[in-house]
């Protein structure tokens, strides 16, 4: 089988915002990364931008190309959370299963290139990633039962505005 290696650019856009954005290089344009059951990410996060608590069920590592950032992490089977400094140059390990959030205090853009094993990921070539919705440190202010409260009152709301006359909300 023969083998074609290019350089090409992340060729799609998982998310893009005003705080950055997250781009991948797709196994249909790069057979290569299926084929190897490896992953390549590029996370951009512009200045104040943020990256919300999440988790890979893959590994990888990270290479800072430009810009510092901060990270915080927390492992399964440490609650306490871990938080660094990373700048350009610096290679950081984002492992399977850790809860990560990445944010750009700088006034520059940040830019980080992953590249990981993807063999236990849903679609081999392509990270899968799940977010978080509260984790020890960052959102540990919140109590976990905040969600159940927002929607028994959204429940009474709904319940209230049954009874207005349809007319009402014309």
């Amino acid at each position: 089988m023969e083998t074609k290696i290019t350089v090409v650019k992340a060729d799609s856009t998982t998310f893009e915002g005003d705080s950055g954005g997250y781009y991948v290089w797709s196994n249909t344009n790069t057979p290569l990364l299926s084929e190897f059951k490896l992953g390549a990410a590029k996370l951009l996060l512009h200045p104040l931008g943020f990256a919300i608590p999440h988790y890979a069920v893959s590994s990888k590592i990270g290479f800072v190309v430009e810009g510092t950032c901060t990270v915080g992490f927390v492992t399964p089977d440490n609650p306490e959370e871990k938080v660094v400094v990373i700048n350009k140059g610096d290679a950081i390990l984002d492992a399977a299963g850790v809860v990560s959030w990445w944010f750009n205090g700088g006034e520059s853009d940040v830019l980080l290139v992953f590249l990981g094993d993807t063999s236990k990921a849903i679609v081999p070539g392509q990270f899968t990633y799940f977010n978080v919705a509260e984790v020890l440190g960052l959102l540990g202010g919140f109590h976990s039962k905040f969600p159940y409260y927002i929607l028994a009152l959204l429940d009474v709301w709904e319940k209230a505005f049954r009874r207005v006359p349809q007319h009402v909300y014309m």
